[in-house]
């Protein structure tokens, strides 16, 4: 599938919960990965990848912090700290979580932010791509996962298995970031920000039907319901159009054909 991105983009085809590296029309990185649950999909989306964040921090967006969070806290006031997690104010203060109401019955004022290391739910590679959602490709702690046959697990974000070499190829034509600086670079532990020299295109798209170059069909499950949805409204503008006729509304335009 041409997306008319230019020579070089990637492409997540949800359904398939796989990542393409796509350079001259033809896939040169193929990775599996695991995108949004049933009930916090990942959209469809397409936007440019800006930068290449090794050992990056997680910042928690709001509605975890406000359920997730909040009913650790109340069962474990160790959880933060467990979790190498921190909570600021408006301006990047820390504050002390014990003096947080931790209750989930307010939207939180405050930011949760996981340091970067092993730990790190983002794992050790982010790629940002701004957009509406706020949703993102990156590495996980979590690798084993990948294993998995079904791999719809996130709260909409992508993680993506084998991410170095995903950056590695996005960094290509920036010399000084080879795969073994970037791994050297993971190796020492600090946060690091790589801007992307050209910007690369990125497509989140939801196929649950296609044919490769070999003519081969392939099929996927519609795990979001979405081919259910846009047949029940073709069904529904079916039977509109098929009783317009009779209607005291519309039917001056069949009289008038």
């Amino acid at each position: 599938m041409n997306f008319g991105f230019g020579q070089r983009y990637v492409v997540v085809n949800i359904p398939a919960a796989f990542a393409e590296a796509v350079e001259n029309d033809v896939v040169v990185r193929r990775y599996r990965v695991i995108v949004g649950k049933t009930e916090k999909p990942s959209p469809t989306l397409t936007a440019q990848i800006t930068s290449v964040v090794l050992n990056p921090t997680w910042t928690v967006p709001s509605s975890i912090a406000k359920t997730e969070i909040s009913a650790h806290m109340r069962k474990d006031p160790t959880y933060l700290s467990r979790m190498h997690m921190e909570v600021l104010d408006a301006h990047d203060n820390p504050i002390d979580p014990h003096s947080v109401d931790w209750s989930g019955t307010h939207t939180p004022n405050f930011t949760v932010r996981q340091h970067n290391g092993t730990f790190n739910a983002l794992g050790a590679v982010k790629i940002d791509m701004p957009n509406a959602y706020s949703v993102y490709m990156h590495d996980t702690n979590q690798r084993n996962l990948f294993s998995d046959d079904y791999r719809f697990d996130s709260h909409g974000c992508s993680r993506v298995d084998n991410v170095r070499d995903l950056a590695a190829w996005l960094l290509k034509d920036q010399p000084k970031w080879s795969r073994a600086a970037i791994d050297a670079e993971i190796a020492s532990g600090q946060h690091l920000e790589v801007a992307m020299a050209k910007k690369v295109p990125v497509a989140w798209i939801y196929l649950t039907a296609w044919m490769t170059r070999d003519q081969t069909v392939q099929f996927r499950n519609d795990v979001y319901s979405q081919d259910e949805q846009l047949l029940e409204a073709t069904a529904e503008e079916a039977a509109f159009f098929s009783n317009a006729g009779s209607h005291p509304l519309t039917a001056h335009m069949h009289a008038t054909q």
